[in-house]
This record gives structure tokens, sequence and C-alpha cells, in this order.
């Protein structure tokens, strides 16, 4: 029988034992976060600097992975230096999800989305904002709790999510070049150009 020591002891080594684990991993998902220099676009720890590009700290493990792995499932996937100026750079995120194993997907999926969710300082129309605010509240609350702000709704934050961004993805969305969910698709295929701006307003005004 172990003595209270070597039980202790053994205890010890098992946490040990997981840190050292755990911090193996994080390491590991550095490495593959600058491999694929996912910061040069989603900025430093997935924090967008660019409005066409979302800002993807903090968005829940599922979603992230989902859809990523929408790219490989025709997601419109813009180019890199079409959304960042940066004509050093080439690829899309297809091509990016594309060099990914499934084990990579997850692994980057959970590591952004232990990060804390920063929201854009962007400019908004207030009026535009009251409008989006009676939108959401209608079609979209249901799935996208408080405002779209909710960090534990697997369907993603909204609030705060960088403009040009929303305004692409609504796009798309209403003209059959993505899709999510019938209940969804449905929702935004009914929305008109004014009244998915006004959307984007409101979600811009949570800062």
């Amino acid at each position: 029988m172990l003595d209270k020591k070597s039980t202790l002891n053994n205890i010890f080594c098992t946490i040990a034992l997981v840190i050292a684990s755990i911090g193996s991993a994080f390491a590991s998902t550095q490495a593959l976060v600058s491999e694929k220099q996912c910061d040069a676009c989603h900025g430093a720890n997935g924090v967008s600097g660019h409005t066409d590009i979302p800002t993807i700290a903090g968005i829940p493990e599922f979603n992230l992975s989902d859809q990523m792995l929408r790219y490989l499932e025709g997601r419109p996937a813009n180019t890199v230096q079409h959304v960042s100026g940066d004509i050093s750079q080439s690829g899309d995120m297809a091509t990016i999800v594309r060099s990914l194993t499934e084990e990579e997907i997850e692994q980057l999926a959970a590591y952004y989305a232990d990060m804390e969710f920063v929201r854009a300082k962007q400019p908004f129309d207030q009026a535009l904002a009251n409008q989006g605010k009676a939108i959401h509240l209608k079609s979209c609350e249901s799935c996208h709790a408080d405002g779209g702000s909710d960090p534990l709704d697997e369907a993603s934050i909204l609030a705060g999510q960088q403009k040009g961004y929303l305004i692409t993805t609504l796009t798309q969305f209403h003209q059959g070049k993505r899709s999510a969910d019938k209940k969804m698709d449905k929702a935004i295929k009914a929305l008109s150009q004014e009244e998915r701006q006004a959307l984007v307003e409101y979600y811009a005004s949570f800062q």
C-alpha cells in the first residue's frame, strides 16, 4: 500500500506531466500559426486590423472549425492580397485550409477560441444601428443571443466584428454563395440590402 507521501508524489508527478503536455501542445500550435501566417491577416492573437478580415479570437471552437471546413465545400475565399493589400503574400483561405490536417484545424480552432474577442473600434451610423437592432431581435436573436455578443453561442460572435467582413458575408448568404442552415439562409435572403446594412451598423455599434 502506498503511504501518504508516495501518493502525493504521484499526484504531483501527474500534474507536472499534464502541465508539460499542455505547454507542448501550445508551443506546437504557436508554431503552426507562425507557419501558416495566420496573424499576418487575422492580426496578433487573432484580433483583426482589417475591415474585410474577421477577428477570430474568442470565436467558439465549433464555429471556427466548421467555418474552416466549409472552405473545402466551396465557400468563397478572397485572396490574401485582396483583403490585406500585401502583394508579397499569395493564396486564400481555401488553399490554406487544404494544407491543414483535420487535427490541425481542430488545434487552431481550440487555440483561437481560448483567446479574448476584442470588439473593433469603427465608425457606425446610429440611426441605422437602431433599425438594425429591431431587425436583429426579429430575425437573428434566437440563434445569435444578446445582440450576437454571447461568446458561448456556437452561432458565432457578431457584435463588434469587422464591418467589411460582415457586409461581404451577408451579401454572400443573400446571393446563395454561402450557406448555413435552412433557417438562417431563409432569414438572410428575406432581407433587403438596406436591412442588411442596418444589421451591420447595429453589430458595429458594439464597442
